[in-house]
């Protein structure tokens, strides 16, 4: 393994050495666009997407006139290769004109914000594009409110026949009551997660994108029902998946993290959230910068750590033993986080401030530099 990471750090040194680019991710009103048959496209640094994809999804009727080439989504007409097109009977211009590729009608990504005044947002860096929110009315009546940290949803009534939600280290988990029920562990939906980059292995929807992070909540990808011949446990957990998909609906995120609370200590700069300076500390100490949970801390010195920031050289990589994740490399001074062993806490006011912090801090690894 060891060997495998030395070599594809060393191909990413090689100057002049290109890779292929890397796809563009999509998601219409929090669904991932990746079955879809046409894909964005990037030319000319704008990116394109599939007119008709993308809007049909969103409820939008498209109709196509063959012989003049204009496209006619809800009130808007645009004529392929013009940058004038007329929006409610007002005639407005793009940048650049719509085009066909392979029988297929592609516009730029801002026109579906100024045209079609639909929300968008498009991310370089990860190269992701953001069209409209998950957000809509549930199938169900809102009974209650909850919160978990800095997710807040709506649940409707006597939801605890149907489900299980748990709250652990900063992430949300939802699950089969029945197959929970049946087997510790088992039923899993799905959880909420804060993540830097969208891209999921596995099936998603995307919640929110914040200041910092994206929210999605990503769900199993494997089978999660103890017994598949039991029609009344796999049916459970149908039902269960529906309700879920449905109190995502109603998500708010609290965004607390913004890059004016970043904090640059030593050499790790990382986004430190007003709201997290009563649970998370960090101080340097002896070259390093050691990350840890308040409460634990102040009981006593040394069993809040959760990680400590190091700068290593080659040899010295190598020779690490602990769980670390790598920010960044070079052969002579790479930046890691060496996760610290977790305690032995008896007190559950301190054990469970301690997995709070460690789920905080997770998120705020996810912005260092």
């Amino acid at each position: 393994m060891k060997k495998l990471l030395g070599l594809a750090l060393a191909l990413a040194m090689i100057p002049g050495l290109a890779f292929a680019a890397e796809p563009v991710l999509l998601y219409v009103n929090g669904i991932d666009g990746r079955n879809y048959e046409q894909q964005p496209i990037l030319r000319d640094d704008r990116l394109f997407l599939p007119v008709r994809s993308v809007t049909e999804a969103m409820g939008y009727k498209v109709d196509w006139k063959g012989e003049s080439k204009t496209v006619t989504v809800g009130d808007i007409e645009m004529v392929v290769g013009e940058k004038d097109y007329v929006a409610k009977g007002e005639k407005m211009t793009m940048d650049v004109a719509p085009f066909i590729e392979k029988d297929r009608t592609y516009v730029p990504l801002r026109f579906l914000a100024d045209g079609m005044k639909l929300p968008v947002t498009w991310d370089g860096k990860n190269r992701v594009a953001v069209v409209g929110e998950y957000k809509s009315a549930p199938k169900f009546t809102r009974s209650k409110t909850v919160t978990y940290g800095n997710v807040t949803f709506s649940l409707p009534k006597d939801w605890e026949k149907q489900l299980v939600i748990t709250y652990d280290h900063n992430q949300v988990t939802f699950y089969d009551k029945m197959n929970y029920e049946a087997q510790d562990g088992l039923g899993r939906i799905g959880e909420i997660i804060n993540t830097a980059n969208p891209d999921s292995p596995v099936p998603a929807i995307l919640l929110a994108k914040g200041n910092c992070f994206y929210t999605l909540c990503t769900f199993a990808s494997d089978v999660q029902v103890v017994d598949t011949g039991n029609q009344k446990l796999c049916d459970s957990y149908t039902k269960s998946n529906q309700l879920v998909r449905e109190i995502l609906k109603t998500v708010e995120i609290d965004d607390v993290y913004k890059e004016a609370d970043r904090v640059k200590i030593g050499p790790v700069s990382m986004v430190l959230p007003e709201a997290y300076k009563d649970v998370i500390g960090v101080e340097e100490a002896g070259g390093n910068v050691l990350l840890f949970e308040k409460t634990n801390e102040k009981a006593k010195k040394g069993s809040g750590l959760i990680g400590t920031f190091r700068v290593v050289n080659q040899k010295e990589l190598e020779k690490i033993e602990e769980d670390y994740r790598l920010f960044r490399y070079n052969k002579d001074g790479s930046l890691i986080f060496v996760r610290a062993d977790k305690p032995s806490l008896k007190d559950p006011v301190l054990k469970k401030a301690y997995e709070e912090g460690v789920g905080k801090a997770g998120d705020i690894l996810q912005t260092v530099k």
